[in-house]
């Protein structure tokens, strides 16, 4: 990682109220079996174990940020309704129709729009639910897969423009200016010319990184 999720994680918990706003459109579910994928160092996982009394499966092919996620569950006493496993969406040994529900926020656009798209229709039970945190823009270019590969679209709920500037890198952009000019101790970063070049990309388009939060549901056969 290219800075300490010490400095970012409270950047990142700016985007949990778009969440919360998106699992309140989806019907009570009593105790789902949910899939965190792309669970990164958990900062979205214990928000959902906060929303639902359900069992969550969290992955993600990162080993380092899956011991971070470990440690949160246990600070948290949520051992026993959260499991990490260093796996490969499109390598899953899930059974078919196993999950309620499962979560993404920005992976399927990495991992590739139809390969998980496949890959979630198999696991997920019929009338189940995914939900996509995902950039507008690629979604766009990928709509027609959400019918072709077996989903209905129930729901689209965009972020406000440009949060992802006004919320997560313009408070970065302002951090780099302080320890640039000795205010700040430039520790907190692990390399300060990488966050500055993707500050300048997010900067030079800041419509791209316009997002929201597709709900999507397994239809039947």
């Amino acid at each position: 990682m290219s800075y300490k999720e010490s400095y970012t994680q409270k950047l990142r918990e700016n985007f949990l109220k778009y969440a919360r706003e998106a699992f309140q459109l989806l019907p009570k579910m009593e105790k789902p079996t949910l899939l965190d994928l792309g669970c990164g160092s958990g900062v979205l996982t214990i928000e959902l174990a906060n929303l639902t009394k359900g069992e969550i499966i969290a992955i993600d092919i990162d080993q380092v940020l899956l011991d971070r996620l470990n440690k949160k569950i246990k600070e948290n006493h949520l051992e026993n309704r959260i499991t990490t496993k260093k796996m490969d969406l499109l390598k899953n040994d899930f059974e078919d129709n196993y999950f309620d529900l499962i979560w993404e926020a920005g992976v399927v656009q990495i991992i590739g729009f139809k390969e998980s798209f496949e890959a979630c229709h198999r696991i997920l039970k019929v009338g189940g639910y995914l939900v996509l945190g995902q950039s507008i823009k690629a979604m766009d270019k990928n709509h027609d897969l959400i019918t072709k590969c077996g989903f209905d679209l129930i729901k689209q709920l965009n972020w406000p423009m440009g949060c992802w500037w006004t919320e997560y890198y313009e408070p970065l952009e302002k951090k780099i200016k302080e320890i640039r000019e000795g205010k700040e101790d430039s520790d907190i970063f692990e390399n300060i010319s990488v966050i500055e070049a993707e500050i300048r990309m997010v900067k030079a388009n800041l419509s791209d990184s316009d997002c929201a939060h597709y709900i999507l549901q397994k239809k039947g056969d």
